[in-house]
């Protein structure tokens, strides 16, 4: 464990100082060309959703015309059915407003899911897998303001609903005593500390990333479940050939109280960990790392690599360098807008006892 926070000591220095300087914008909209409107049909693939098709509409912008070091804002909607029977809608946005002084961020979304369970903990068994299902309204507006050149201080707010959740009784839910098993509302308030110097939003090639999220649930936001959740990531890019870029992620993530299961941190899923079902670990705790080299070929393909590691804990004292859970693969990667380098993604991830393929838009990380 000493060590292990020593590492993530050293990289939180290294980010610091690498993100710590003035970066310029230059994988932005074009600044003849203020805004670009975006809608298609599209199609992904990953291990929780099946083969799933729907829409997405996407609007870019910049806040101000003339502000060359601005980086492209953007309105996202995606509507989603798999073959799962899940539904998914999400809207997002991500605002620069001028020069920068200010960031908002907004991500709201409706699902009705079906998904499975395996319990609680870092070596719970395969044959422990349940179904379930649940529907849910999320939302979680954050609004940032510079501080000092690249840092910034925000506001964050979190709600969550889940109504009708279905299980079989008398399984790993009941026998764990799951909370929020019966659904419920979590809400909560929190605050960022963030460090931003990526030259762009959906796949840089250099500058860095760091971002402290503290967001306190309780009966004084009307929530159901009282619980404090700390999160720390940090991200690296480095362009180290021609056409060539190195990126790195570090994410953690440490629940104090009673987290509903639904605010676990979970191993798995298209952006971490890939190989993995999201969920196929859970517990209040986590601590994942990987790297990716990415490589543009020609025209708008290109490839990746990628390898991660990570584990989950009931608490932080718990983690061991024996319990790290591994996986890797590689990709296939699609610009379908060239401006802003927004990637369709082909993954395949090896874990273990299992694979998944992705096909999402955006990078991972």
């Amino acid at each position: 464990m000493r060590n292990t926070l020593a590492i993530i000591l050293l990289f939180i220095t290294y980010a610091f100082n690498a993100t710590a300087g003035e970066v310029t914008a230059d994988d932005t909209l074009a600044k003849e060309q203020n805004t670009k409107f975006l809608i298609f049909p599209f199609f992904l693939k990953s291990p929780e959703t099946n083969w799933g098709f729907g829409f997405a509409t996407a609007y870019f912008f910049k806040a101000k015309k003339d502000d060359k070091d601005i980086r492209t804002s953007d309105v996202n909607l995606v509507s989603l059915y798999t073959l799962n029977k899940q539904l998914l809608v999400v809207l997002g946005s991500t605002v620069y407003f001028p020069q920068e002084k200010y960031i908002f961020r907004w991500q709201s979304s409706y699902s009705y899911y079906p998904d499975k369970f395996w319990g609680i903990g870092n070596s719970t068994e395969k044959s422990a897998e349940e179904d379930y299902s649940i529907k849910q309204f999320y939302f979680n507006p954050q609004f940032l303001m510079r501080v000092y050149k690249k840092f910034y201080f925000g506001l964050s707010a979190e709600f969550q609903q889940i109504n009708d959740f279905t299980y079989t009784s008398g399984g790993v839910f009941d026998q764990q005593d799951v909370v929020g098993r019966n659904g419920g509302s979590t809400s909560g308030l929190g605050f960022l500390l963030t460090l931003d110097s990526r030259n762009n939003a959906y796949s840089p090639s250099k500058g860095g990333f760091v971002e402290f999220n503290l967001t306190r649930f309780g009966k004084l936001f009307q929530s159901d479940f009282d619980f404090t959740t700390y999160s720390l990531e940090l991200k690296k890019f480095y362009h180290i050939g021609v056409n060539r870029v190195l990126a790195a992620q570090l994410y953690g993530k440490i629940n104090t109280g009673e987290p509903p299961v639904r605010n676990l941190a979970m191993i798995g899923g298209s952006e971490m960990m890939r190989g993995f079902y999201k969920g196929r670990y859970a517990d209040k705790d986590m601590f994942t790392s990987q790297v990716e080299l990415r490589q543009y070929l020609f025209w708008r393909i290109g490839v990746v690599a990628f390898a991660g590691a990570g584990q989950v804990s009931d608490n932080v004292n718990q983690v061991r360098w024996d319990r790290f859970h591994y996986s890797y693969g590689g990709g296939l990667r699609i610009m379908v807008q060239e401006k802003e380098k927004l990637n369709l993604r082909i993954d395949y991830g090896i874990a273990e006892g299992g694979s998944g393929v992705y096909v999402i838009l955006k990078e991972a990380f």
